[in-house]
C-alpha cells in the first residue's frame, strides 16, 4: 500500500514553530523567511485537513491536533536524525559545539592541547554559561553541566566527582590571624557562589553553626569565586578536583582534612538522538579518560556505564 506522507518541509517548518511557538524563531533556525514558514504550515494543515496552531495578535499556540501531532513528529524526527547518524559513513573532520560550566572551564583549558593532537580535523568550539543548554533551540551539541540531572531524550553521563575543602591563598594566610579549627575562618571573608549554600553545608558538616545571615561575598560563578580567592580576597570551599591545579602550583592552600562526602561535579549532557555523532563521541569519550586519570577515587568509568544505562532506560 502506498504511504500517505506528508510533504517533509512543511513538517520540519511544524516542528520548529511548535517547539518555539513562534514562526520567526522557526524561520531562523530552519534558515528561511517568515513567510515561507508560514506557507509551509498552511501547506500542512491543507494535507491534514486539520488546524494545528491557534493564531492570534500575541503569537501563536498549539491546537489540540497540533499537541498531538507534535508529539508524534517529534518522535519521527529524533529517530530518524539517529538513524542517519548511525550509518552515516562521513569523517569525523566539522564543527562541535560545547556549552561548558564555568566552574569545568577551568579545568578544560589547560588540557584542550591534548583534545586537538588527538582530534585534529574538529573545530571544537567552546562557549561558557551557567544555564543548562536548551538543546531544541540552541545551536548547541552538548552540554557539560553542573551536577549530575538524567532527563528523558538526554544522554547524562557523570565526568568528575570529587570531596571539597576550604580554600586560601597562601598569602592571605599568612597574614590572617591562627586558622587552627573550623570555626576560625569566620573571622575571614567567605567567598560565595551565587546563591548557593554550599559553604555553609561544608560548615554545618564540620559542626560549625553560621547562623541564618551570609556572610562575605558573593560572584555570579564558581570560577570567580576561585580567582577572588587567590588573589586574596577570603576563603572559599574548594572542590577538589577543580582546584587540584592550583594547589600543586602554591596558588591555593587546602585547609582542614575533614572528609566530606564526594558528589558528582559535572556531567555531559547530550540529546540521545545526536548522542551517537562521532565528534560528539569522540570528545566525550577524551573526557571520560582525562577524568577518571585524575587522582581522584571516583570510579568514574563505572559510573557513567550506569548513568547511561538508567538514562537510556527512561520513556
Amino acid at each position: 500500500m502506498r504511504r500517505q506522507l506528508p510533504p517533509f518541509a512543511a513538517v520540519r517548518a511544524f516542528e520548529a514553530s511548535a517547539r518555539h511557538l513562534s514562526f520567526k524563531r522557526a524561520a531562523s533556525e530552519l534558515c528561511i523567511t517568515q513567510s515561507a514558514i508560514s506557507h509551509q504550515i498552511r501547506t500542512l494543515e491543507d494535507f491534514l485537513g486539520v488546524q494545528l496552531f491557534h493564531r492570534g495578535p500575541h503569537g501563536v499556540a498549539l491546537t489540540d491536533d497540533g499537541l498531538a501531532y507534535l508529539g508524534s513528529m517529534t518522535d519521527v524526527l529524533d529517530r530518524m536524525s539517529e538513524e542517519t547518524m548511525r550509518i552515516s559513513k562521513k569523517d569525523m573532520g566539522g564543527g562541535l559545539s560545547v556549552r561548558v560550566a564555568p566552574g569545568f572551564v577551568r579545568w578544560l583549558i589547560p588540557r584542550l592541547s591534548g583534545f586537538h593532537e588527538a582530534y585534529p580535523e574538529i573545530d571544537l568550539q567552546i562557549s561558557s554559561s551557567q544555564l543548562v543548554a536548551d538543546f531544541s533551540s540552541q545551536d548547541v551539541d552538548a552540554n557539560i553541566a553542573w551536577g549530575f540531572q538524567p532527563k528523558p531524550g538526554l544522554v547524562v553521563t557523570p565526568l568528575m566527582a570529587s570531596s571539597r575543602h576550604p580554600v586560601i591563598s597562601p598569602a592571605l594566610l599568612r597574614l590572617s590571624p591562627a586558622i587552627e579549627k573550623p570555626e576560625d575562618l569566620l573571622q575571614l571573608t567567605l567567598l560565595h557562589e551565587g546563591n548557593c549554600r554550599n559553604l555553609e553545608k561544608w560548615f554545618a558538616f564540620a559542626g560549625v553553626d553560621v547562623g541564618g545571615r551570609r556572610h562575605g561575598l558573593s560572584f555570579s560563578n564558581y570560577d570567580h569565586v576561585l580567582n577572588a580567592a587567590i588573589a586574596g580576597q577570603g576563603v572559599a570551599l574548594g572542590y577538589d578536583a577543580i582546584v587540584a591545579g592550583d594547589v600543586k602550583a602554591q596558588n591555593l592552600v587546602q585547609l582542614f582534612d575533614i572528609d566530606y562526602p564526594v558528589r558528582i561535579l559535572y556531567s555531559f549532557v547530550t540529546p540521545l538522538s545526536w548522542s551517537g555523532n562521532p565528534r560528539t563521541a569522540a570528545f566525550r569519550s577524551w573526557l571520560l579518560k582525562e577524568t577518571g586519570a585524575l587522582d581522584f577515587a571516583n570510579n568514574l568509568p563505572s559510573l557513567a556505564a550506569a548513568a547511561d544505562v538508567a538514562v537510556h532506560a527512561q520513556p
